[in-house]
C-alpha cells in the first residue's frame, strides 16, 4: 500500500511540474511572438531587439517522504548513464544527482518486478535447502560423536585442562581438577 501512494505522489508531483513547465513555456512563446512583431520593424531601421530572456525552468519539487528510510548506496555508472542523469537535472525534473539515481533505480525494480519475484522465490527456496543441509550436518555430527566439541564452547570449561565445569557453582574462580584461575565472564 506504501509503494502506491508514494508512486500517486510522484505521478502527482510530476504532472504539476509539467503543467508549471507548459504554463511557463507557453509565456516564452507568446514573449517571442512579440519579439518577431517588434523584430521586424526593428530590421526595417537596420536594428535587432534582444531575444527575450529564458524562461526559468521550475523545479521538480522535492517530495517529503515522513518516516521513510533512506539508503546510501554508492555504485559506479557509465558516461552514457551519467549524461543522461545529468540531463534530467538540468531539464529541472531532479536536483541532484542522487536524486535521480534513486528515481530510476525504484523505477527499474517496480519495471521489472517480475524477475525480483522470481529470484525471491528462488531465494526462498535456497535457504530451505541450506537449513535442510545444517539441520543434517548437526545430525551427522552427533551421530560421530564429535557435537561434544560444539557444546564445550556453549557451557563453562577450563581453558586450561578443558575439563567440564557446568556442574560447579558459578563462584568457584580457580578450577578444582588443575588448579588454574578461571577468566572472568
Amino acid at each position: 500500500m506504501y509503494r502506491k501512494d508514494l508512486r500517486d505522489m510522484y505521478k502527482e508531483a510530476i504532472r504539476e511540474w509539467m503543467e508549471n513547465y507548459r504554463d511557463i513555456l507557453k509565456e516564452w512563446k507568446e514573449k517571442l511572438k512579440e519579439w518577431k512583431m517588434q523584430a521586424k520593424n526593428e530590421i526595417a531601421k537596420g536594428s535587432l531587439p534582444p531575444l527575450p530572456p529564458l524562461p526559468n525552468v521550475p523545479r521538480m519539487p522535492p517530495l517529503q517522504l515522513h518516516g521513510a528510510r533512506s539508503n546510501v548506496v554508492a555504485s559506479r555508472i557509465g558516461d552514457e548513464e551519467l549524461k543522461i542523469i545529468d540531463m534530467l537535472i538540468e531539464a529541472g525534473l531532479f536536483e541532484t544527482r542522487s536524486e535521480a539515481v534513486a528515481f530510476l533505480v525504484n523505477e527499474g525494480i517496480k519495471a521489472r518486478q517480475d524477475i525480483i519475484e522470481k529470484v525471491s522465490s528462488a531465494l526462498k527456496e535456497i535457504r530451505k535447502i541450506r537449513q535442510q543441509a545444517e539441520e543434517q550436518v548437526k545430525k551427522l555430527r552427533k551421530d560421530l560423536g564429535l557435537a561434544e566439541s560444539e557444546e564445550k564452547t556453549s557451557g563453562r570449561f577450563c581453558h586450561q585442562c578443558g575439563r567440564d565445569l557446568a556442574n560447579l557453582p558459578a563462584e568457584i574462580q580457580v578450577c578444582p581438577y588443575c588448579g588454574t584461575r578461571l577468566k572472568e565472564a
